[in-house]
């Protein structure tokens, strides 16, 4: 088993305010990515969300440096507690408002 990391591109299912859609960043501890990817797009269907586009995925390395010292212990913490669940755990949904 292994920690995976994907960034998925959503849109929600029904309306939400004036949101559309955005794009959220999973960690999941699966076989393979393709088991990765079931259990995400399973969990976005909890959130009344629904994939568009799998922007990446690929095994989260706990020495990737992110921009700066913050945001690599926020993602290091979001790789632990996908480490220690069986849940898809989620980053912050960063969502685009509804085009008029």
């Amino acid at each position: 088993m292994a920690i995976y990391l994907a960034s998925i591109e959503y849109k929600y299912v029904v309306e939400l305010d004036n949101l559309e859609g955005g794009f959220v960043y999973a960690f999941v501890k699966a076989s393979d990515s393709k088991s990765a990817l079931e259990n995400i797009f399973q969990k976005l269907k909890e959130e009344n969300a629904t994939s568009i586009k799998v922007e990446f995925i690929k095994e989260y390395d706990p020495k990737t440096e992110w921009g700066n010292s913050n945001q690599t212990k926020h993602y290091n913490e979001l790789y632990l507690s996908a480490l220690n669940s069986l849940n898809v755990v989620l980053d912050d949904f960063y969502a685009y408002e509804r085009r008029k």
